[in-house]
């Protein structure tokens, strides 16, 4: 099955952020205008050409790029609960950015599996990619199909390096599709 890996357009945090959200709620922002605009621009490029249907996260962000995707090309869109974002706290206490950031360079130096050393509560690469492949393998019996979802779930299948919002990565995916590993690239291989 070829998939067509689109990540998120760029979300707005302004509404979580400033009503003191923390853990999964912090997930729950919607597109910026310029979100949507990136979404919009990526609904009309030729790649997408012959999807049969759209995946997505189950995360708004992801959704709402779906959604947009869905109106300009007409697909369905089923959501796969377990394409959402890595989990940087798997204790859902994560609060705010510098949470996040530190998540995130704990896991660089483990190479992205876990750790008895570890100090945090993150999900590790390997089983992000599990959960990710596990999601797809009921939608193998399609040709080509659009997934809606996040970096940390893209990187699991291809790591291209850092992917923008709205960017969009191919990969053909099978049954025996493997974890590549944890592949660093540059001073932000998390992002």
């Amino acid at each position: 099955m070829h998939l067509i890996m689109i990540r998120h357009g760029e979300p707005d945090y302004s509404f979580t952020e400033g009503r003191g959200f923390k853990g999964p709620a912090r997930e729950l922002a919607p597109l910026s205008k310029l979100g949507v605009e990136q979404a919009e621009r990526v609904a009309l490029d030729q790649r997408l050409d012959g999807s049969q249907l759209i995946i997505s996260s189950p995360y708004p962000r992801a959704l709402q790029t779906a959604a947009i995707i869905s109106r300009v090309t007409g697909l369905k869109i089923e959501v796969a609960f377990d394409l959402f974002e890595w989990l940087i706290d798997t204790t859902y206490e994560n609060k705010n950015t510098a949470d996040t950031i530190a998540a995130v360079r704990e896991i660089s130096a483990f190479k992205g599996v876990r750790n008895p050393e570890a100090k945090l509560q993150w999900e590790g690469y390997d089983q992000v990619a599990e959960r990710a492949y596990a999601a797809l393998r009921p939608y193998l019996h399609y040709d080509k199909v659009i997934v809606a979802c996040h970096a940390y779930i893209i990187k699991q299948f291809h790591n291209p390096g850092r992917i923008e919002h709205c960017d969009i990565v191919e990969v053909d995916f099978d049954e025996n599709f493997t974890w590549p590993g944890y592949i660093e690239r540059g001073s932000r291989s998390w992002y």
